[in-house]
């Protein structure tokens, strides 16, 4: 059985933006949910520790073509597989 990659227990670091749309409102009615790969399915590109997040496994290609300048359809982690 052929096992994928899996995410580090922790991510290289970007600077955070600052969230200028969420209002007071928002935060206080909350805005998680427990979801499934079913209901929102998540597709991360491990190339050369991109860690972009996709919807679906032919945007991560779609990505890997024009951002990596490759086919190679491994290292994408997702739960949906």
């Amino acid at each position: 059985m052929h096992h994928g990659p899996s995410l580090p227990s922790v991510l290289k670091s970007k600077p955070a933006t600052h969230d200028t749309t969420t209002t007071h409102d928002q935060l206080i009615a909350g805005l998680a949910r427990v979801t499934s790969p079913q209901e929102t399915p998540i597709y991360i590109c491990a190339f050369q520790d991109c860690n972009r997040l996709f919807p679906s496994r032919d945007r991560v290609m779609l990505h890997r073509k024009r951002d990596h300048n490759s086919e190679e359809d491994r290292d994408i982690i997702t739960w949906n597989e």
